[in-house]
């Protein structure tokens, strides 16, 4: 399997996704579910179990991981569990 490449990109509240680590108050944290709230916003729920409301349009920066697939790059999607089918 080809080596993961971390990149940084700015993306708006509607364009996180499972998978992206984000960094707030300076602490990393890996983004393990996205559900749409009430008002335009997005509720992150990271790994650690902390949570944060994200507004749709606020700008943030993400670190994701791609891994290439025949040259080109790949975000690989976390697995569903059978209970959220």
């Amino acid at each position: 399997m080809p080596d993961p490449l971390v990149q940084t990109v700015t993306v708006t509240g509607d364009r996180v996704r499972p998978g992206d680590v984000i960094a707030v108050g300076g602490i990393p944290h890996a983004v393990e579910d996205v559900r749409e709230l009430v008002g335009n916003r997005k509720r992150l729920q990271f790994a650690d179990g902390n949570a944060y409301v994200l507004g749709r349009s606020i700008t943030v920066e993400v670190t994701r991981t791609y891994i290439p697939v025949h040259g080109r790059p790949h975000t690989p999607q976390r697995p569903r569990s059978m209970a959220a089918r």
